[in-house]
This record gives C-alpha cells, sequence and structure tokens, in this order.
C-alpha cells in the first residue's frame, strides 16, 4: 500500500549537514517502494528553494508558508491560499511594527515583499524578547481569528497565515488529489504549526518539539530517517 510521509524542515528534517545526509537517503528508501514524500514548511518559496539547491532534496510536493501555498516538485502551484487584502492594514497596526527587530511579508512565489502587497500568503515578524512575541501573537489570535491565524516560531518571531488553511488541510487537499487514504499518511515536526498535521495524520515528534506537539504525538523520534526505517519495516519483509 503506497504511503504518504510529510515532514517538517528545520528542526526536522533539517538538525544539521550531517544528519540531513542520512535523512536523504532514507527517504531514497521511502520512495524506492513508490512512497510519496512531501515536506512541510513555515519557510516560503525562495527561502526552501535555497536549501533545495544547497542539499539536493529529492521530494514530491512541498507545502510552504504553514499551509498556505502547495507546489509539486516542478514548482507548478496546486493550492494557495492568501490572507485577506481587507485586514492586512489593521493587522500591521496591531503587529508593533516599531517595537520589531525585522519584518516581511511573502506572496504566492515571492519572499520578500512589503505589507502593500496584495495577496499577501504569510507576514513574519520577529521580535527582541519572546514575550513580546507571544504577547503579540495571542493578540492576532484573539482579535483576527475570523481572517488569519498566527504561530510562534523560533527566535522570538510570530507568523501570520490565512485561518483557511494550515499545513494540515494542506494535506488533506493533497491526498484527495492523490487519491491516497489519509491511514496510509504520516507525519513528523517539532513546533506549533505542525501540531494539526500530527494530530490528523499519524504523527510524530522530534525529541525537542514543543510540550503541546508531543502530547498529540504518537511517539517521539532522534530523527526523520529513523522513523522511515520504522515505517519501511513491513515493505522489506
Amino acid at each position: 500500500m503506497k504511503k504518504i510521509l510529510v515532514s517538517d524542515y528545520d528542526q526536522t528534517f533539517y538538525l544539521n549537514d550531517q544528519d540531513i545526509e542520512i535523512n536523504k537517503k532514507e527517504v531514497e528508501n521511502f520512495k524506492k517502494y513508490g512512497n510519496i514524500f512531501i515536506i512541510a514548511t513555515g519557510r516560503s518559496f525562495l527561502d526552501f528553494k535555497n536549501k533545495v539547491n544547497a542539499y539536493d532534496i529529492n521530494y514530491d510536493y512541498v507545502i510552504l508558508n504553514h499551509g498556505a501555498t502547495v507546489l509539486d516538485k516542478y514548482d507548478n502551484i496546486i493550492f494557495n491560499f492568501p490572507i485577506c487584502n481587507e485586514v492586512i492594514k489593521n493587522i500591521k497596526k496591531d503587529v508593533f511594527l516599531e517595537e520589531c527587530i525585522n519584518n516581511f511579508c511573502c506572496s504566492e512565489l515571492k519572499s520578500r515583499v512589503d505589507f502593500t502587497h496584495k495577496n499577501l500568503t504569510k507576514i513574519h515578524i520577529k521580535y527582541a524578547t519572546k514575550d513580546k512575541a507571544i504577547q503579540v501573537n495571542n493578540k492576532i489570535n484573539s482579535k483576527y481569528s475570523k481572517y488569519v491565524i498566527s504561530y510562534y516560531v523560533t527566535s522570538n518571531s510570530i507568523e501570520i497565515i490565512s485561518n483557511k488553511t494550515n499545513k494540515s488541510n494542506a494535506i488533506k487537499l493533497l491526498t484527495q488529489n492523490l487519491n491516497v487514504n489519509n491511514r496510509d499518511v504520516y507525519s513528523i515536526g517539532d513546533g506549533y504549526s505542525d501540531i494539526e498535521m500530527v494530530k490528523d495524520f499519524n504523527g510524530y515528534c522530534m525529541k525537542n518539539s514543543v510540550n503541546e506537539l508531543k502530547q498529540v504525538a504518537i511517539s517521539e523520534v532522534e530523527t526523520v530517517s529513523e522513523l522511515i526505517k520504522e515505517l519501511l519495516k513491513n515493505e522489506k519483509k
């Protein structure tokens, strides 16, 4: 039976240069049996493609910006969920840009645009402290939940996307297209934006994951390669 593995990128598929090489080899073994490998990342298109080019990553599909944009390995856009344009101006006022260290926005395939750009897929804002980032994160989720969802990510940053999507929703849309049963889909991650997909799709988490993710995961693993070996046990019998 064909399987799908969906892996987060930072601090999951990539821990360090040595780890990613081992993971890549196991992905090749996984795909050899007709299985499908998907990366689901908070990274934008250009940021992700830079990593693909640097490490020669072989994947079938990629979910970008925490679920906002889905592409195949040839960079064809399959789905895209922009933030409602009407709410951008108000969000900009409530994220305290004057107090942030840096910020940028992303569109469908552009990784660095400003707030005036139409059809933004992600807003990224970094603050000086974790407390400030969490404060703004909670405010955005409370005030604008009708339109967006905000995730706290590493390095005192938050990232805001449309509430019409997340990594789990993107996976559901892909599995429908691929005619794969959800019980044959597996996922792994480490952060807050991975919670929905880990809960919905036979999810595992990394040892260094946030506690909220550990609470919904089937089990913890040290590496993605460890999980792939486990998934391939029945294939090799």
